[in-house]
């Protein structure tokens, strides 16, 4: 008996463009969270390399940490499964780090093996100073960190 599976490919991001409403969104959780960290679900459309981040869900970062995060997967996969159902793709993950620049952490590199594809998206946020935020990616266990262009428009 021959069985054959076909794989699709996922489709690169080169490009994340984020309504400034939900940046507000996100920083808001941030802001809530701070200064355990922030983190949850970008969900939008993607086409041609390019995301639009139509909306957020927050989830609770089960570590509790000011260092580190993650989430139950339950939850994670029910905000995935409820976009697709709404017509949205899943885009990646936000989370906050409480320093100035949004780099991914040692920790975070590792983590985005798991979902290679995904974009990370990561909000630099220290009360009082201008948050900074930047995406990311990395396609394979052979790929490095790639970044990704994200633009805050005013327009939704």
């Amino acid at each position: 008996m021959d069985i054959s599976v076909s794989v699709q490919p996922f489709e690169r991001i080169y490009e994340v463009i984020m309504p400034k409403a939900i940046f507000e969104e996100i920083l808001e959780h941030v802001k809530r969270e701070y200064p355990t960290e922030a983190c949850g679900v970008l969900l939008g459309l993607i086409s041609e390399g390019r995301s639009t981040v139509k909306k957020i869900v927050p989830l609770r970062n089960v570590l509790s940490s000011d260092s580190a995060f993650w989430f139950e997967l339950r939850d994670w996969m029910k905000a995935i499964i409820d976009a697709k159902k709404e017509g949205l793709d899943y885009i990646g993950i936000y989370h906050s780090h409480g320093r100035e620049h949004p780099l991914p952490s040692l920790s975070d590199r590792h983590r985005m093996l798991e979902c290679p594809g995904e974009v990370w998206v990561i909000v630099a946020y220290i009360p009082g100073k201008e948050p900074a935020l930047a995406a990311y990616r990395v396609d394979d266990y052979s790929s490095g960190l790639a970044r990704v262009y994200l633009t805050v428009t005013q327009d939704y």
